[in-house]
């Protein structure tokens, strides 16, 4: 259910107001618990559109029509839904002890972390680090959070002058999966390994091109049937999954930080580059 959320956050933080979808995409936002009950013809008639449109934007969302829409929207009406892609604390004890909520989650994050020096294989992350500098193109595939990490990676490599992709929007990815070629890299980013089942189409066109293909992952029993994977790096404990976007941001730093001691130009080759 958070996945619809993301989706509709970002095609409204990016869309233009007079788009056509701006409009469905608003009127959902905003009525999340209507639209659970709404026939297509319904909804059509209430965002002004015909239901050969909102089926287009169901598809545009990543949804494979609008009654698959229709039933992640259903699902949010159990409170107990509602919530259980939050943290590890009891939400009791948040409601009369946030001090104590704060101190239980600070541990688990705090001892999460400390598992990564033991965990991350140094040598993998190389690999991965070289084929990033080498590569045509790099793209990172993920969703919610795992992307939003790549984009925080992107956002380094980038002033490390190196260009890769990193689209938040599930068609954008998709238009993009379709463009690789054997000379590319994919990374693909997710910590639950919840990308694997809503991004079956964009590991379609990946095993087609060719590419070199790694993961990141908190998921060690995480198998991708469709698509061969040539490197993996772990970034956790599989139990630990509401803890992994913490060891996830913490391991993209990293990486940029290693990028940057391996293959940045020191002062003097940039200034024989410039003259």
């Amino acid at each position: 259910m958070k996945n619809l959320f993301y989706r509709l956050i970002i095609y409204l933080d990016t869309a233009p107001e007079n788009d056509t979808n701006y409009n469905i995409a608003l009127f959902m936002a905003n009525n999340f618990y209507r639209v659970a009950n709404m026939r297509i013809s319904e909804l059509a008639a209430e965002c002004f559109v015909s239901p050969a449109t909102i089926s287009r934007f169901c598809r545009a969302l990543g949804y494979e029509n609008y009654a698959h829409l229709k039933q992640e929207c259903h699902s949010f009406h159990s409170n107990d839904k509602k919530f259980n892609n939050l943290i590890n604390v009891p939400l009791d004890l948040m409601k009369h002890d946030p001090h104590a909520a704060t101190n239980m989650y600070v541990n688990q994050v705090v001892d999460h972390i400390k598992t990564l020096p033991d965990v991350l294989n140094w040598k993998e992350i190389d690999q991965v680090l070289r084929l990033i500098h080498d590569s045509e193109n790099v793209a990172f595939f993920g969703i919610q959070f795992s992307q939003s990490a790549a984009l925080h990676f992107q956002t380094d490599l980038l002033m490390l002058e190196k260009f890769t992709m990193a689209y938040m929007d599930s068609s954008r990815q998709l238009e993009c999966a379709k463009e690789l070629t054997e000379n590319d890299l994919v990374i693909i980013v997710t910590v639950n390994g919840y990308f694997t089942d809503s991004g079956h189409k964009i590991m379609q066109y990946i095993k087609k091109s060719g590419c070199k293909v790694a993961l990141i992952t908190n998921n060690h029993d995480l198998q991708i049937p469709r698509l061969d994977v040539d490197y993996t790096i772990l970034i956790g404990e599989s139990q630990n999954k509401k803890i992994g976007k913490h060891t996830l941001l913490t391991l993209v730093e990293l990486m940029a930080l290693r990028y940057y001691c391996m293959y940045y130009p020191s002062i003097e080759e940039l200034k024989d580059h410039l003259l």
